[in-house]
Protein backbone atom coordinates (compact mmCIF):
# COMPACT_ATOMS: atom_id res chain seq x y z
CA UNK A 1 0.00 0.00 0.00
CA UNK A 2 1.27 3.43 -0.93
CA UNK A 3 2.16 5.89 1.81
CA UNK A 4 -0.66 8.44 2.19
CA UNK A 5 0.14 11.80 3.77
CA UNK A 6 -3.00 13.81 4.48
CA UNK A 7 -4.61 16.63 6.36
CA UNK A 8 -7.21 15.22 8.74
CA UNK A 9 -9.99 17.03 10.56
CA UNK A 10 -10.48 15.22 13.87
CA UNK A 11 -12.34 15.69 17.13
CA UNK A 12 -10.67 16.00 20.52
CA UNK A 13 -11.17 12.32 21.41
CA UNK A 14 -9.53 11.09 18.22
CA UNK A 15 -6.78 13.69 18.64
CA UNK A 16 -5.95 12.49 22.14
CA UNK A 17 -5.43 8.96 20.81
CA UNK A 18 -3.18 10.24 18.01
CA UNK A 19 -1.18 12.36 20.44
CA UNK A 20 -0.74 9.47 22.87
CA UNK A 21 0.38 7.17 20.06
CA UNK A 22 2.80 9.76 18.65
CA UNK A 23 4.30 10.56 22.08
CA UNK A 24 4.85 6.86 22.77
CA UNK A 25 6.64 6.35 19.44
CA UNK A 26 10.33 7.09 19.30
CA UNK A 27 10.19 7.07 15.50
CA UNK A 28 7.81 10.04 15.13
CA UNK A 29 8.38 13.73 15.68
CA UNK A 30 5.24 15.28 17.15
CA UNK A 31 4.52 19.00 16.91
CA UNK A 32 1.50 20.52 18.63
CA UNK A 33 0.48 24.09 17.91
CA UNK A 34 -2.19 26.07 19.75
CA UNK A 35 -4.28 27.76 17.08
CA UNK A 36 -5.41 30.64 19.26
CA UNK A 37 -1.75 31.62 19.82
CA UNK A 38 -1.04 31.91 16.08
CA UNK A 39 -2.47 35.06 14.54
CA UNK A 40 0.30 36.11 12.14
CA UNK A 41 3.03 34.72 9.90
CA UNK A 42 5.58 35.62 12.59
CA UNK A 43 3.61 33.64 15.20
CA UNK A 44 3.40 30.64 12.85
CA UNK A 45 6.96 30.57 11.53
CA UNK A 46 8.58 31.12 14.94
CA UNK A 47 6.67 28.16 16.40
CA UNK A 48 7.40 25.95 13.38
CA UNK A 49 11.11 26.86 13.48
CA UNK A 50 11.32 25.94 17.16
CA UNK A 51 9.15 22.84 17.03
CA UNK A 52 10.96 21.31 14.05
CA UNK A 53 14.34 22.64 15.28
CA UNK A 54 15.21 24.39 12.02
CA UNK A 55 18.98 25.01 11.78
CA UNK A 56 18.43 28.69 10.95
CA UNK A 57 15.59 31.18 11.14
CA UNK A 58 13.37 31.63 8.11
CA UNK A 59 12.35 35.21 8.88
CA UNK A 60 10.82 36.50 5.66
CA UNK A 61 12.45 33.91 3.41
CA UNK A 62 9.71 31.54 2.24
CA UNK A 63 12.17 29.43 0.21
CA UNK A 64 14.18 28.72 3.37
CA UNK A 65 11.00 27.60 5.15
CA UNK A 66 10.23 25.21 2.28
CA UNK A 67 13.84 23.95 2.29
CA UNK A 68 13.81 23.17 6.01
CA UNK A 69 10.29 21.68 6.20
CA UNK A 70 11.23 19.37 3.31
CA UNK A 71 14.49 18.25 4.91
CA UNK A 72 14.11 17.55 8.67
CA UNK A 73 16.87 14.92 8.56
CA UNK A 74 18.53 16.45 11.64
CA UNK A 75 15.56 15.16 13.67
CA UNK A 76 16.47 11.55 12.89
CA UNK A 77 12.82 10.46 12.77
CA UNK A 78 10.86 8.13 10.50
CA UNK A 79 7.78 10.36 10.32
CA UNK A 80 6.16 13.60 11.40
CA UNK A 81 2.87 14.54 13.02
CA UNK A 82 1.63 18.13 13.16
CA UNK A 83 -1.41 18.87 15.30
CA UNK A 84 -3.12 22.25 15.32
CA UNK A 85 -5.43 22.59 18.31
CA UNK A 86 -8.32 25.06 18.12
CA UNK A 87 -7.96 25.28 14.34
CA UNK A 88 -10.96 27.61 14.05
CA UNK A 89 -8.91 30.23 15.94
CA UNK A 90 -5.72 29.61 13.94
CA UNK A 91 -5.09 32.80 11.91
CA UNK A 92 -8.75 33.75 12.26
CA UNK A 93 -8.01 37.36 11.34
CA UNK A 94 -5.91 36.44 8.30
CA UNK A 95 -7.89 33.80 6.42
CA UNK A 96 -5.88 34.17 3.17
CA UNK A 97 -2.68 33.31 5.09
CA UNK A 98 -4.44 30.40 6.82
CA UNK A 99 -5.53 29.06 3.43
CA UNK A 100 -2.05 29.55 1.97
CA UNK A 101 -0.35 27.63 4.79
CA UNK A 102 -2.79 24.72 4.61
CA UNK A 103 -2.65 24.68 0.79
CA UNK A 104 1.18 24.64 0.96
CA UNK A 105 1.03 21.55 3.15
CA UNK A 106 -1.51 19.86 0.88
CA UNK A 107 0.14 20.75 -2.43
CA UNK A 108 3.87 20.96 -1.66
CA UNK A 109 5.01 19.60 1.71
CA UNK A 110 2.92 16.43 2.13
CA UNK A 111 3.45 15.26 -1.48
CA UNK A 112 7.18 15.89 -1.01
CA UNK A 113 7.32 13.53 1.97
CA UNK A 114 4.94 11.04 0.37
CA UNK A 115 7.03 10.41 -2.76
CA UNK A 116 8.82 13.41 -4.28
CA UNK A 117 11.74 13.15 -1.84
CA UNK A 118 12.68 9.81 -3.42
CA UNK A 119 12.76 11.39 -6.90
CA UNK A 120 14.82 14.47 -6.05
CA UNK A 121 17.11 13.56 -3.14
CA UNK A 122 19.86 10.96 -3.39
CA UNK A 123 18.95 8.21 -0.92
CA UNK A 124 15.83 10.23 -0.05
CA UNK A 125 13.20 8.22 1.78
CA UNK A 126 9.44 8.78 1.73
CA UNK A 127 8.09 9.29 5.24
CA UNK A 128 4.68 9.76 6.79
CA UNK A 129 3.81 13.38 7.50
CA UNK A 130 0.25 13.83 8.69
CA UNK A 131 -1.56 16.90 9.90
CA UNK A 132 -4.48 16.82 12.32
CA UNK A 133 -6.71 19.86 12.65
CA UNK A 134 -8.82 19.99 15.78
CA UNK A 135 -11.65 22.47 16.20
Amino acid sequence: MMLQNKIHHVDAIEASKIIQEAWSSTSLHLVELQGKEIQSWVDYISRIENAFKFPTKCEDIMDRYFDWIRDLEWLGKDGYVLIIHDFKSFLKLDLPLKKMIIDDYAEIILPWWQEDVEKYVGNGKAKPFNIYLID
